[in-house]
């Protein structure tokens, strides 16, 4: 806890901001409020632990900019800025008339959204606590247009997409208890998981994969494929689609062009994007973006798919935004330092014989999104180099570079093995942060706790 209330301490005074005026009628807005709203209006992925401070992806909810952090794969420490532009919105938003402020903050949000993604009058952006809460909203749009239906979702297997994410799509809470008030969305709906890879960790080849996906098709019902644009080890699948179903993007990752989202957009495809993973904002913040053309099917059966938004849900928004805006100017240059910087991720990794490399997405496309940019590698058993740990087994590792300052992508299931991973983020080009000493650090303790 002395960590935390260090970073506390910091973060209300992290720069000029009118939460930090003084004088007549002045709003003082110390960093603890502000903290303490952007764990609100989510589940418990968000809570603190008592003692650590830290969420279950060990991120505090504060700044830590002295953090070594490469798990924009998983989740990211709110940035300074996105934390000053929270706090700006923090007082504003507790204004008078709080509820008509929420509303007009989060349409501002929404439409700020729409606007990075080039998907302004394209689509209508409606803002979730999470990505998993986003694709249980999308699915219930899509449910509107046929109620009655039963759905057949089709997706990936659960260690590529998030544990919560078959229980939402098929309608059922994900986290622990449901809140109070929480009431199912009115569809029946079952899940098939399609595998991505074999037991050894290798992906499975594009055809037998999109082969998989159309074989489960034809199961009763209305099939609803979810194109996974980037799974947690950053694989696109399925390549190819069955014909004739219908689409939901899940994009949640957030590496994804905006000319790629109008793409699916425009072919009726709602799309679900985060704030909180590849931008850097802090977790969680979902949307879903749909396609305007299809609203018009359901207005007249309309019910809210997601709660208005909350504050603290706001906020993380708002937060996040302030890291895409960033970003937007500076992905021109993405891609020349996405090659860079995998160069010396893989000359990390193959100098140290007990980590192994896991092959992730092949290159594809011209754009920034089109290279690789998450390294998963697995980690020899010190105590019989022919065998790989287990996801359980590097947990302790996982948590033990984040007590050194070090927060990796946790670890996840690749058969018979696990890995953890290395993320690049769109907070590494706006920090300049090509080698730096965060990877230095990152290998040179991987060094010590693998001999």
């Amino acid at each position: 806890m002395t960590m935390l209330r260090e970073r506390m301490d910091s973060a209300a005074d992290c720069g000029p901001a009118p939460w930090r005026q003084t004088g007549p009628g002045a709003v003082h807005c110390p960093g603890e409020c502000v903290a303490a709203a952007l764990i609100t209006g989510g589940d418990s992925r968000l809570d603190l632990g008592r003692l650590s401070g830290v969420n279950k992806y060990l991120c505090p909810p504060v700044p830590a900019p002295d953090l070594v952090c490469v798990s924009s794969c998983t989740a990211s420490p709110v940035s300074v800025q996105g934390f000053r532009a929270a706090a700006d919105a923090y007082v504003s938003l507790n204004g008078r008339a709080p509820a008509r402020r929420l509303d007009q903050a989060a349409g501002d949000a929404a439409d700020r959204l729409l606007r990075y993604c080039g998907a302004a009058g394209l689509a209508t952006a409606i803002l979730c606590p999470s990505g998993t809460d986003a694709l249980m909203a999308a699915t219930r749009l899509l449910a509107l247009e046929r109620p009655g239906m039963p759905i057949t979702a089709i997706l990936p297997q659960a260690s590529e997409t998030g544990s919560g994410v078959p229980l939402a799509v098929a309608g059922q809470w994900f986290d622990g208890e449901p809140p109070s008030g929480w009431r199912r969305p009115g569809y029946e709906a079952h899940t098939i998981a399609i595998p991505l890879r074999g037991a050894d960790g290798v992906p499975l080849a594009d055809e037998d994969v999109s082969d998989a996906y159309a074989a489960a098709a034809a199961a009763p019902g209305r099939a609803i494929v979810y194109l996974t644009h980037g799974t947690k080890t950053g694989l696109i699948a399925p390549v190819a689609l069955p014909a004739g179903d219908d689409v939901v993007v899940d994009a949640c990752q957030g590496r994804i062009e905006p000319e790629i989202v109008v793409a699916y957009l425009r072919r009726g495809w709602p799309v679900v994007i985060t704030g909180s993973k590849f931008f850097g904002g802090p977790a969680f913040s979902g949307a879903v973006l749909f396609p305007v053309s299809r609203l018009t099917q359901v207005h007249a059966r309309h019910r809210p798919v997601c709660e208005r938004p909350t504050l603290g849900s706001l906020l993380r928004w708002i937060a996040a935004l302030e890291s895409i805006e960033a970003f937007a100017p500076l992905a021109a240059a993405m891609p020349a330092f996405v090659q860079a910087r995998s160069a010396l991720i893989e000359q990390g990794l193959a100098a140290n014989p007990a980590l192994i490399s896991v092959r992730g997405r092949m290159p594809g496309g011209s754009g920034w999104a089109g290279l690789p940019g998450i390294f998963t590698f697995a980690v020899r058993d010190p105590a019989d180099r022919r065998r790989l740990l287990t996801a359980a087994a590097l947990r302790p590792l996982y948590e033990r570079l984040a007590r050194e300052e070090i927060l990796l992508g946790q670890p996840v299931d690749l058969g018979r093995f696990g890995g953890l991973r290395i993320a690049i983020g769109a907070r590494d080009i706006r920090s300049g942060a090509l080698a730096g000493d965060g990877l230095q650090r990152l290998f040179s303790f991987l060094g010590h706790a693998t001999a």
